[in-house]
């Protein structure tokens, strides 16, 4: 985990419609923005991304999902677990935290020789917040120009998912929001070890239609 995740801006989800609302408002005029993602977002798609402004306010950002190694390999996911003294991670944990909005996730069991698909969404709301880090890195294709980057931070998975995964996505509360984005790192270790088991619905699209 997590591995794919999904976007929906549907007039009837109105946290994710706002973000694509303040996304237009300040960045339609960046290539970024017209290679923005809706429905089922893979790595390296450009996608949302919720980042801190001056005071108590936020702005929203079009990135790429994952960060190139320099082997060429694109990482998606952080492991909350020892990220402080990660090289690759450690300065983003300290200054570059954001939050990645989804309306759920997708996983895959295996059933008898053969992987089925899960949709995992809140069971007490319409909207998830992941836990994320990002990173300006040179364009290979345009030389002088950055990139932004983001990875979701994984857990250790609690509750149902952990039949199916043994990671899953560290979950920002609405309400703590502007917390994570701008707390010290004594506090953003809460978010890492909350134990409340999370409450999810799981839809084996396999065996959906």
């Amino acid at each position: 985990m997590c591995g794919r995740y999904i976007i929906d801006d549907s007039d009837d989800i109105q946290d994710i419609k706002n973000i694509f609302e303040k996304l237009k408002q300040y960045h339609s005029d960046t290539v970024e923005f017209h290679h923005v993602k809706r429905g089922e977002i893979f790595p390296n798609d450009m996608a949302p991304v919720i980042i801190p402004e001056k005071g108590e306010r936020i702005d929203v950002l079009p990135m790429r999902w994952g960060i190139r190694r320099q082997n060429l390999d694109l990482v998606i996911n952080a492991r909350s677990e020892g990220i402080y003294q990660k090289r690759m991670f450690r300065e983003s944990i300290e200054a570059r935290r954001c939050i990645i909005p989804s309306n759920g996730f997708f996983e895959w069991a295996k059933q008898e020789n053969k992987k089925e698909k899960y949709l995992i969404k809140p069971s007490y709301a319409s909207t998830l917040y992941f836990a994320g880090i990002y990173e300006k890195l040179p364009d290979p294709k345009f030389p002088g120009d950055d990139q932004v980057r983001f990875v979701i931070i994984t857990r250790e998975a609690k509750g149902l998912i952990r039949s199916l995964h043994s990671r899953m996505p560290v979950v920002v509360d609405r309400k703590d929001m502007l917390k994570w984005l701008n707390c010290d790192i004594e506090s953003a270790d809460e978010f890492f070890t909350d134990p409340r088991i999370p409450e999810y619905t799981f839809t084996n699209l396999s065996r959906v239609g």
